[in-house]
């Protein structure tokens, strides 16, 4: 199993959420409008907000249904650098050995591909006929929402990150109240 180089959190992000919790259906959910509610809450575009909600949506979904550890954690980080911010997403969770093997396949298809909206169309077709297994939500945050992604495997660990720049956001004097 290869190591792809994934940015750690930065402690020093102007925000920061980490949650933390056993992978269900229901869990997740409650998760998510937490999320929305943070995206919401900070971003002054509701297009932006809501391309980063679909990525923690399919996120979560993922760490959720592959998940063979005890627990799973969703992240969100704004990095302020210089004059621009990044809001990252961060999903972490353990999977087995052959899972890891394939969504790492998946992970650098789509972080190689040059043309993500092509790679989306292909990923429908090829997947159309296949029960039960889609494969097509991470190609989705990178196609529709925008979305850079990366990823990292330690041992039975995967993180991936979903992450891009944000024009504007709400700072600490418009949060307050």
């Amino acid at each position: 199993m290869a190591i792809v180089p994934a940015s750690e959190p930065n402690l020093n992000a102007s925000l920061f959420l980490c949650i933390t919790f056993f992978p269900s259906d229901r869990l997740a959910t409650a998760v998510l409008r937490l999320v929305s509610s943070f995206c919401g809450m900070i971003l002054d575009d509701a297009n932006v907000s809501s391309r980063f909600y679909m990525a923690a949506h399919e996120l979560a979904e993922n760490i959720t249904k592959y998940s063979t550890g005890p627990k799973v954690s969703l992240e969100l980080a704004l990095e302020e650098a210089g004059s621009s911010c990044i809001l990252k997403i961060r999903a972490r969770n353990e999977a087995s050995a052959d899972r890891l093997r394939e969504v790492e396949r998946r992970l650098l298809e789509l972080k190689t591909t040059s043309d993500p909206v092509k790679h989306y169309d292909e990923l429908i077709h090829e997947t159309a006929m296949v029960d039960g297994v889609s494969g097509l939500g991470l190609a989705r945050v990178r196609a529709e929402g925008g979305l850079d992604v990366d990823y990292k495997i330690e041992g039975n660990e995967l993180t991936i990150i979903a992450h891009a720049p944000v024009g504007r956001w709400r700072g600490d004097e418009q949060l307050e109240g």
